[in-house]
């Protein structure tokens, strides 16, 4: 403990030239008063300081050592504890310490070069801002505590930033009577310091920004009100709950919050969309809280709204609806907000148009029916946005809709989506009417009989059903979803136009994913309006109706037509109910399979009757087989053989390929007859004839298969006679020549048949030189390289010599006049003995 004489020493010794000297006073004097803090009982008898020790050590403050300058705010700050416990006391310390703190902190260059010193030199302005009791009082130091706040709000040390925030708010609030005539001075070093790297200083500057405006001049919200904005973006949930605490306490409190509405109510509804639950809660709770306050305040011009409420008939499942201050606040600021947003959702930065996307989907659930007043624009600008690349603006935006769906009619929106529909098909614009259509009820949609045909005419047309890309593909299949979901029995009327729809989608989907989707939605339509657990009940019910629309087209299908893939895609679809309607297919199949026709077109229809013989051979209880031969016939003489006849080029041979494997295929079904086709056996069998010498190797193959089976069955042989099937052999032996032995082989096999089908009234006399022809060419294949040919044609000889009458003598004589020149001459004597054998 110092007494009076040690004390006045030291306090002369701080003005000493030698720095270890005034540090030794002053470690003297803190020492001192230390002690004196240290002693609790209440008979102190420490000496207090003369009154003028203030300015002593003020003066230490500009003392080039550090260590004197630390110790001369430490003496301060223990002096302030001790003796600073009235209003006269902090009054006589203030009035020296803050001309003394301008000097050191409220510079244009930083005077104070330590940032410990700048750090408790803040401290202690803090610590007299915060037992002052007089505010006013403390406003008369506005100017020098605005001079030094300005400098240390953005100070390099990020204490000092934090601690210049927390002092600004304390002294916002303290002096709130005269703050607002130096509040503006605060808002731009503020600002900056909301962009520091650490986030808890970012969350002292927001804090600070909210006092300073809320106690100062209210029309600083403008400036604020972007930088706050971009504190949404923040990544720490701390930051963006502070801009929701400070947006709301604005919103409760200012005094000219009216103006400032428009600006500080979408900060506060940005909040509803954060990914922290916390931050949700307290938009919620705050937003409901201005409602409130709102609503008391203009009770006289909302009584008719409290005194008698409208419920709005449906509403958004799993929402709270927002009380009446709410809405009434969303309401009349709407008009200034919506520009903005709908600017927002078109601009190039992502993260600007997420937050635009679900801020609109939360206004247009508060708004309600107000939204009609906007609505036209709004759905300009969400047909755009549907379509971005992010899908959260695409998943907010279809929320939207489906808020406007809800509180719109649908005769309002679908009257201002139907021009811009008339005029262009974008995705955009199809991507708006599913969600649209997800708040609208069934009893709406059935009520609304005229709109409901418009649209299903609007997006059922050609370049939407017939686009090959799957965004658009998928948004159709989605509507026709929506509306059997919705209509259930009731879509009956309409169930055509989804059905083919769906089976046009079906026609040219390429992803499996969506080609099964199509499937099931076929399944869900005819479960929920039907009640029908198959598919090909839609198909029987439908089929006519289907065909009728098919053939006022068909003689214009080319390759691309639409029609025709919705063609192709029923056939494979309905399966065995084919056979019920099948007049109308060939009718079809007649008109489009002329020769004259688009080659490619042809060429896919043979591919079909292939595939519809299949169906017709599964078994049917409903339906006698007998009844489907008069159109295989019709098959057979206007679609098939047609287009057998040989042209030049390489799709003329496609098309003959095509055209005798349907054939081939014809005769494998189970439902063909050949004494039906009676009329037509010779047609078929010189059509076919004429293919044994088709460049292509599996049309030669499959017209030796044919030929087989023509030549096998009693019926069509019964038609043709001997004379005509002679005519035959040249064609059917030079096949033997062909260079490859399938086909060789395959021949031999139909010589075989060829033989047998021979009447009974053959002349050898008639038909000799014939057959030494044919024993000559057959008897040079017998003596072929491969083993299986020298069997296969063994066989054949042997047929043609028993199975003829009289012409065994003719091919033993040919044998043993070439026998010599055999390399193997003992199956030459074999075949003579088989064959004298079987006289």
């Amino acid at each position: 403990m110092l007494t009076e004489s040690e004390m006045n020493r030291s306090i002369v010794l701080l003005s000493d030239p030698n720095k270890i000297t005034r540090q030794k006073a002053l470690q003297s004097l803190c020492n001192d008063l230390k002690s004196s803090l240290s002693t609790t009982n209440e008979s102190d008898d420490h000496l207090k300081p003369p009154s003028d020790i203030i300015e002593s050590i003020l003066k230490i403050l500009s003392d080039q050592a550090e260590k004197n300058r630390d110790l001369a705010l430490t003496y301060i700050s223990m002096y302030i504890t001790k003796y600073c416990t009235d209003e006269s006391g902090i009054d006589r310390v203030l009035q020296s310490i803050i001309p003394a703190l301008v000097q050191r902190l409220g510079m244009n260059d930083i005077i104070e070069p330590s940032e410990e010193i700048r750090l408790k030199s803040v401290s202690i302005l803090f610590e007299l801002c915060r037992i002052y009791p007089n505010g006013n009082k403390l406003a008369l130091y506005l100017n020098e505590w605005v001079t030094i706040l300005k400098r240390t709000i953005v100070d390099p040390y990020p204490e000092v930033r934090k601690l210049s925030c927390e002092l600004t708010s304390k002294l916002a609030a303290k002096c709130h009577e005269k703050f607002h005539l130096m509040s503006e001075s605060f808002v731009k070093p503020i600002i900056e310091t909301m962009k520091h790297q650490h986030a808890k200083i970012r969350v002292e500057a927001i804090n600070a920004l909210g006092n300073v405006v809320r106690y100062g001049n209210n029309k600083s919200v403008e400036e604020s009100v972007s930088p706050l904005a971009q504190r949404f973006f923040d990544h720490t949930s701390t930051v963006r709950l502070a801009v929701i605490n400070v947006v709301g306490i604005w919103m409760l409190e200012l005094r000219d919050r009216y103006s400032y509405f428009h600006m500080m109510l979408p900060l506060l509804l940005t909040g509803y969309t954060d990914e922290i639950e916390e931050i949700r809660e307290a938009a919620d709770s705050l937003w409901w809280d201005v409602g409130l306050k709102y609503e008391k305040e203009n009770e006289e011009d909302l009584k008719d709204q409290i005194n008698f409420p409208h419920s709005p008939k449906k509403y958004p499942p799993n929402l709270t609806r927002p009380n009446i201050g709410c809405r009434e606040l969303v309401k009349r600021n709407l008009i200034r907000i919506l520009p903005a947003i709908r600017n927002d959702l078109t601009d190039w930065v992502v993260s600007g148009r997420i937050k635009a996307a679900q801020l609109l989907a939360i206004l247009t659930w508060q708004a309600e029916e107000t939204i009609t007043q906007h609505l036209e624009d709004t759905l300009q600008v969400c047909s755009k946005a549907i379509v971005d690349d992010e899908i959260i603006v695409r998943q907010q935006v279809n929320q939207s809709l489906i808020y406007i769906g809800y509180f719109v009619p649908i005769k309002t929106w679908f009257n201002l989506l139907r021009p811009h529909f008339e005029q262009t098909s974008s995705l955009g614009l199809l991507r708006l009417i599913a969600p649209l259509l997800t708040g609208v009820t069934w009893d709406e949609l059935i009520e609304s009989q005229t709109i409901l045909d418009q649209l299903l005419a609007t997006i059922l047309k050609a370049e939407y059903t017939d686009n090959f890309q799957l965004p658009i593909q998928s948004e159709l299949l989605r509507i026709c979803r929506l509306l059997i979901d919705k209509c259930q029995q009731q879509l009956e009327p309409y169930a055509y136009q989804i059905f083919k729809c769906v089976l046009s989608l079906l026609s040219i989907v390429e992803n499996d994913e969506l080609r099964q989707q199509c499937k099931q939605t076929l399944e869900d339509l005819a479960l929920k309006t039907f009640q029908s657990s198959s598919v090909n009940d839609l198909h029987e019910k439908f089929a006519h109706q289907l065909f009728d629309d098919l053939k006022q087209t068909s003689n214009d299908w080319l390759r691309s037509t639409r029609d025709r893939f919705i063609f192709e895609t029923f056939i494979m679809q309905a399966g065995a109910s084919n056979q019920r309607f099948l007049k109308d297919i060939v009718d079809i199949l007649r008109t489009i399979m002329n020769p004259d026709r688009d080659p490619e077109v042809r060429n896919q229809c043979l591919l079909i009757i292939a595939n519809l013989l299949q169906f017709i051979d599964e078994p049917d209880s409903n339906i006698e087989t007998t009844s489907i031969t008069p159109h295989l016939i019709v098959l057979i003489n206007e679609c098939i053989l047609p287009n057998m006849q040989w042209k030049a080029g390489r799709t003329a041979g496609a098309i003959r390929a095509t055209a005798i494997a349907t054939l081939w295929s014809l005769f494998q079904a189970n439902s063909f007859s050949f004494e039906q086709c009676s009329s037509s056996t010779n047609e078929i069998l010189l059509s076919v004839l004429g293919m044994l010498d088709d460049d292509d190797r599996l049309t030669r193959m499959n017209s030796c298969y044919v030929l087989q089976a023509l030549f096998s069955n009693d019926d069509a042989i019964r038609t043709i006679d001997n004379d005509r099937l002679h005519k035959a052999y040249p064609d059917l032996i030079k096949r033997l020549d062909d260079v490859s032995d399938d086909i060789r082989l395959a021949v031999c096999s139909t010589l075989n048949a060829y033989v047998q089908a021979f009447h009974g009234d053959f002349t050898v006399e008639l038909y000799r030189a014939h057959l030494e022809d044919i024993a000559k060419v057959l008897l040079i294949h017998m003596d072929d390289q491969n083993n299986q040919i020298q069997n296969a044609v063994f066989d054949t000889i042997i047929q043609f010599a028993t199975k003829l009458q009289g012409a065994s003598e003719s091919f033993i004589n040919e044998t043993r006049n070439v026998k010599h020149k055999h390399r193997n001459q003992n199956l030459c004597d074999t075949l003579i003995a088989r064959i004298e054998q079987s006289k």
